[in-house]
């Protein structure tokens, strides 16, 4: 009997062990500051992204883009939304490469891979969107700072080696857009909740 109790202990005191030597490398490894997403972009000088960003179609459809900074600038939220499609992303940087990455999903079932780079003054992301039918549409945006209230984005299509090709298949404008000073925010889906306290 003694015998089970004394084995029971080894293993509760190998877990706690195993336990704090996980948490003090976690912490030892998160002391060493990692650049973040938002420190790239300031070098970059394309922090300008940051923000609300709308623009009207031509039938009248708003488009609507968030870009907004969390976990202390190593990540960036994407939220898109125009007529009843809507995605919701996150962008990272990889430390050691000189792109971040994006990984989104939509309201449709699709799902997105790609990655951002800066590039003469502008972000350019390169994905691939694979819907729920598994089909696969490989494209590119170029995001370029007007002032500083208005952005231009071009759409262009990508060729086999993965390069933009010579012309987009269209351009907008966005305009900054105030953020929301009531208690109302934008959901994934762009519909508008109230915010519990």
């Amino acid at each position: 009997m003694n015998e089970r109790k004394t084995a029971k202990a080894r293993v509760s005191l190998g877990k706690t062990v195993f336990l704090v030597t996980a948490i003090l490398i976690i912490w030892s490894g998160s002391a060493a500051a990692q650049q973040s997403l938002r420190d790239v972009a300031k070098e970059y000088g394309s922090d300008w992204l940051a923000g609300r960003w709308t623009a009207t179609t031509d039938d009248g459809t708003t488009i609507l883009l968030v870009y907004k900074w969390e976990l202390d600038g190593h990540l960036m939220t994407a939220d898109f939304k125009m007529g009843e499609y809507a995605s919701r992303g996150m962008i990272f940087y990889v430390p050691g490469e000189e792109k971040a990455t994006q990984v989104s999903v939509d309201n449709r079932g699709g799902r997105t891979k790609g990655t951002w780079e800066a590039q003469d003054g502008k972000l350019v992301s390169k994905s691939e969107r694979v819907d729920a039918e598994g089909n696969v549409r490989k494209s590119a945006t170029v995001y370029s700072k007007v002032d500083a209230k208005t952005i231009k984005i071009a759409l262009y299509g990508l060729d086999q080696d993965g390069e933009l090709n010579d012309e987009p298949w269209f351009t907008m404008d966005f305009n900054r857009k105030a953020g929301k000073t009531s208690k109302e925010t934008d959901t994934p889906a762009g519909e508008s909740q109230k915010k519990s306290n």
